[in-house]
């Protein structure tokens, strides 16, 4: 005869096909045990709960035990003795029902408000405990960290036009000839003006020697105006909070690259740290990642592109972040589309095998994609003709409104019946 576990916050139940609870182990009053046993039980492992109760239903003699949720069902995997059935069945749904009933009757409770109290009592400590496993996830950190970067990078571009401006004033000919933002910035943090400019100070900010003697050659013919010392010393406070955040920023992609190869390692070796964390961030979680479909990988980033495609009718964007990648961006426009298609079908191989095992297939997915690259060049090594030029939407002319019933000239009957004016 079969038997039927029941689990609630009070404890685990074990029950007959007569609704009698014949086995029982109760963690009552202990709030912590109980929530505990319920995390342990919702990830599927064995605690001595489920051992206590697989030894009382041995005791039994019974073989067969039914539940209503699969995570228990695979806490007693271990029990070979043991045949687990999950269904949704009438005994235990009687026994959540009279549970308040059974617990009063055993003496286990003694009132009603003892037990809401209990179950409350769990109920906010076990939200909080899922809550706080769920901030621990490191895909989460990975997602604040790429995203941070992103803001870093919005502040960085704003502040060093801001920097390039202001001090054009002073020295117009070094904004034309230093081009890089970081280097721009390394050099007004060094110098107080045109006049304490030199070719070391160039070289400890990583100017090349060709742009150096350009930069030094400009100076005597440099028509910028003259800045007093604390207007220059103002504008040196802002260099070198630039290149303080071009360092936050060195530090954050450090971070990032070093996080995303425990929690991600195949993404990782696919398309390096910084365009799969970017990924995990546009999914919203590693796990979300894996959920969704290729197609939908191929896009991510480009979503406003491809609701105005929805809209309108004009062709889908071919690819999304991963254009970042070298293998998209350097091919010919195309062969990006072929290129982006398989590039996406191996990242949704791998963000699986990392959400749902330990298995490390990076390097060989890598060579797979990069195989999967050379074929699509030689396949399609020049350009498709051009498509022709879609039909535009014929405008329909409006019908003229017509009055009904038409209306009737006066004029014209009468005078078929000769009844006309003269």
């Amino acid at each position: 005869m079969p038997v039927y576990l029941a689990l609630s916050a009070f404890g685990t139940f074990v029950l007959d096909e007569k609704n009698e609870v014949v086995a029982k182990h109760v963690v009552y009053p202990d709030v912590g045990l109980a929530v505990s046993c319920l995390l342990a039980i919702g990830e599927g492992a064995v605690t001595p709960v489920i051992d206590a109760i697989a030894a009382e239903i041995e005791k039994l003699g019974e073989k067969e035990v039914f539940v209503e949720e699969q995570m228990l069902a695979r806490a007693f995997t271990r029990f070979e003795n043991l045949s687990v059935n999950v269904s949704v069945n009438k005994i235990t749904k009687w026994f959540r029902e009279n549970e308040n009933e059974y617990l009063s009757k055993l003496g286990i409770t003694k009132t009603l408000e003892e037990i809401s109290t209990f179950r409350r009592d769990v109920a906010i400590r076990l939200s909080k405990a899922k809550v706080s496993a769920a901030s621990e996830e490191k895909d989460l950190l990975v997602k604040n960290a790429i995203d941070a970067i992103d803001e870093v990078d919005k502040s960085i571009n704003v502040l060093v036009m801001r920097l390039r401006e202001w001090y054009s004033v002073h020295h117009p000919s070094l904004s034309r000839l230093v081009e890089d933002q970081d280097q721009y910035a390394r050099i007004l943090k060094g110098t107080s003006g045109r006049e304490s400019m030199t070719p070391d100070l160039l070289v400890s900010a990583g100017v090349p020697e060709s742009t150096i003697e350009l930069v030094m050659n400009a100076i005597p013919g440099d028509i910028g105006a003259e800045l007093r010392d604390i207007d220059l010393n103002i504008i040196k406070v802002l260099a070198i909070s630039v290149d303080n955040m071009y360092n936050t920023r060195k530090e954050l992609e450090d971070y990032v690259s070093t996080v995303m190869e425990e929690i991600s390692p195949n993404v990782t070796a696919l398309v390096g740290p910084l365009v799969g964390a970017r990924l995990i961030s546009l999914a919203g979680s590693l796990l979300d990642l894996a959920r969704k479909p290729s197609s939908t990988v191929q896009v991510f980033g480009a979503e406003k592109a491809l609701f105005r495609a929805i809209k309108t009718g004009a062709d889908p964007p071919k690819h999304g972040i991963i254009y970042r990648v070298s293998e998209i961006n350097s091919a010919p426009y195309w062969q990006r589309g072929k290129i982006a298609r398989a590039l996406a079908g191996k990242l949704s191989i791998a963000a699986r095998i990392d959400a749902y095992s330990d298995r490390n297939i990076g390097a060989s997915l890598r060579e797979d994609f990069l195989e999967r690259v050379e074929e699509i060049k030689k396949q399609n090594p020049n350009a498709p003709p051009p498509k022709p030029p879609k039909p535009k939407p014929v405008e329909r002319k409006r019908q003229q409104r017509r009055d009904y019933p038409p209306k009737r000239d006066h004029n014209r009957d009468n005078s078929r019946r000769g009844g006309g004016r003269r």
